[in-house]
């Protein structure tokens, strides 16, 4: 059995909407293991974001344990919580989340430059992770200079440079055009087999959830197989 990347325990998360209280989690229990490519789907409304908030560091839960890479989360510590973050997570969103007036290489470089690396080996890394994207040929454009697929490629990049456990990729091809989508699915689909990275997609698209090694459904807080 691979080492596991991700174990969630009996996650429950509530929110108050003024007299009323909100279920939103209701006992998630969920294990990645190293290597995996996991789609979590799931309507609107079903739970998917607030899950993603939790696995990312986002959000604290109500009750529940949550462990990372071999190391239990403890969220009394807004600073351990960041750096835990830094470190091992690297997220994909659907909107990019580019800075609009840095460059491609620039962009890449930010989650470097939290950990207080050397220039020179900064820019090696992000160089490194921009030719694996195949952004080689764009690392002084910025964001408005790139189409919709380009960006989320330089997204991928600064996902990756930091060497994170796990990649969280939250509706990575929602904004995008269905050629554009299915390349990008293919670059996930090759860093997972090339590279064996961790990943977990979360998704309201059935045809995205079916390229990954493994799916499961969230409807209504739970977890269910696919």
């Amino acid at each position: 059995m691979k080492p596991l990347m991700l174990e969630i325990c009996d996650i429950r998360k509530s929110y108050r909407v003024g007299p009323t209280e909100l279920k939103v989690l209701k006992g998630i229990n969920l294990t990645v293991e190293q290597g995996e490519l996991l789609a979590i789907i799931g309507p609107s409304g079903s739970g998917k974001s607030t899950l993603m908030h939790m696995l990312g560091l986002l959000e604290k839960p109500d009750t529940g344990t949550y462990h990372i890479d071999g190391t239990k989360v403890l969220y009394d510590d807004d600073r351990s919580l960041s750096s835990l973050r830094n470190r091992k997570i690297g997220f994909v969103f659907q909107q990019y989340h580019l800075l609009p007036k840095l460059t491609a290489l620039e962009n890449v470089a930010v989650p470097l430059t939290y950990r207080g690396m050397k220039d020179t080996e900064v820019k090696k890394k992000c160089l490194e992770y921009l030719s694996k994207v195949d952004m080689q040929e764009r690392i002084h454009h910025r964001p408005n200079e790139m189409s919709g697929g380009q960006q989320q490629r330089v997204a991928i990049a600064r996902a990756l440079v930091g060497s994170p456990a796990i990649i969280l990729a939250d509706e990575p091809t929602g904004a995008l055009d269905t050629k554009t989508g299915e390349e990008i699915m293919a670059l996930f689909q090759r860093l997972n087999r090339e590279d064996g990275i961790t990943t977990v997609m979360i998704t309201h698209n059935p045809a995205l959830a079916e390229q990954c090694r493994r799916s499961l459904k969230i409807i209504d807080g739970m977890i269910y197989p696919a």
